[in-house]
């Protein structure tokens, strides 16, 4: 019996990983502007910080992937170039993700005025 994730290639691994990632990130992005409006409708500081957090967290590692995508299509200019730019996308969105939950867990922790 053969296990059914080696039954895909490389190509359609790659393929699915980065629709859910884009999947993500719309969903994160919506969950920070719904977060958001709630900031501006009662003006609450904690608010802000979590929709900050949101948008950090899912929605920038979504907009860096898009990023690597459009330069993947550019490596054929520099290609000694594209490791170096995905090591440092990559630390873009890991640096994103903490900031992010930083951001989340300040705004839950922080007390109300």
């Amino acid at each position: 019996m053969t296990d059914p994730l080696l039954q895909f290639t490389v190509r359609e691994i790659g393929t699915v990983s980065a629709a859910l990632t884009f999947a993500i990130a719309i969903l994160g992005f919506l969950v920070g502007y719904v977060a958001f409006r709630g900031y501006r409708r009662n003006e609450s500081l904690p608010m802000l910080f979590v929709a900050t957090g949101f948008l950090l967290t899912f929605w920038a590692p979504g907009l860096l992937l898009g990023v690597t995508v459009a330069l993947d299509q550019l490596a054929t200019f520099a290609p000694g170039m594209r490791t170096t730019v995905e090591v440092a996308l990559s630390l873009a969105g890991d640096v994103s993700t903490l900031v992010g939950l930083l951001c989340l867990l300040y705004g839950l922790w922080m007390p109300r005025d």
